[in-house]
């Protein structure tokens, strides 16, 4: 008793908070007109903790950064922090979860290419599928800059489309979070076609951000006293095997284990 006491955060009242989502599995999913998943369920409880009302709006990326900066989307989750959205977004602090984002291949390409790391690859003949305006890590934020790369990079601003070029051969390989490329291939039945590879892009981990324009940095300090709240008492740990290692619900295949316990770190 203690030790939640100690990370009570304070009730809002007449609080109302956008959060951005999109098809985004297991972070974000609709579901008989619901939007779910995990980042969905945890943001859900810690705001009714505040005591305050959620609404979802379903944006992509590049606009929902936009977006954010402008005041009209109060919360986005999954972002790296950057120089640039620091100037108007206010971050967490708190992280749960960590899942690297990695390279994805065909299969019959895994010996094909050398994966020390992006700069090789985009110096061969390697063609990389990326996502408008996602930032995976410091390395590829350089590598985007430099022109004699474009060739080699084909931007959409949908995942599923690079999943398809992937498994068609238009591409050759697609960045992503581990347990997002997991979950996109299995549902598109295409996890005999593609699979994670051994380059780690990045295990930097992706925060909550909050718009300077409607949320202030108080009440921000106040959703991550909620989150440690929710990792102290086992809610963050049962909200994420919900989606990842729960065989009878949403769970990833590649996560169950022969005990029955899910193998992912929670922080």
């Amino acid at each position: 008793m203690a030790s939640v006491l100690c990370f009570a955060a304070p009730t809002y009242g007449d609080c109302d908070i956008t959060l951005r989502w999109d098809d985004d599995p297991p972070y974000f999913m609709a579901e008989e007109d619901e939007v779910v998943g995990m980042d969905a369920d945890l943001v859900r409880e810690a705001m009714a903790r505040l005591g305050c009302n959620l609404s979802f709006e379903k944006l992509p990326w590049a606009r929902a950064l936009r977006e954010l900066r402008d005041g009209r989307v109060d919360m986005l989750s999954g972002a790296y922090q950057t120089p640039e959205r620091e100037q108007y977004g206010h971050y967490s602090k708190v992280v749960g979860l960590v899942s690297p984002n990695i390279l994805f291949v065909r299969r019959t390409d895994e010996a094909r290419f050398d994966l020390s790391g992006l700069r090789e690859l985009l110096e061969s003949d390697f063609r990389l599928g990326a996502q408008i305006s996602v930032t995976y890590s410091d390395e590829y934020s350089a590598l985007v800059q430099n022109p004699d790369f474009e060739q080699n990079i084909q931007y959409l601003s949908r995942r599923e489309s690079l999943w398809k070029m992937l498994a068609r051969n238009r591409i050759d390989g697609v960045v992503a979070s581990r347990l997002t490329g997991l979950y996109e291939i299995q549902e598109l039945g295409l996890s005999g076609t593609i699979t994670p590879s051994s380059l780690v892009v990045s295990n930097k981990p992706a925060y909550f951000v909050f718009s300077k324009a409607t949320v202030s940095s108080g009440f921000v300090a106040d959703f991550d006293v909620a989150l440690r709240a929710m990792l102290d008492d086992g809610t963050f740990a049962a909200i994420v095997n919900r989606y990842v290692c729960d065989p009878g619900g949403f769970g990833l295949a590649e996560a169950q284990t022969d005990t029955g316990t899910c193998p992912l770190a929670i922080r």
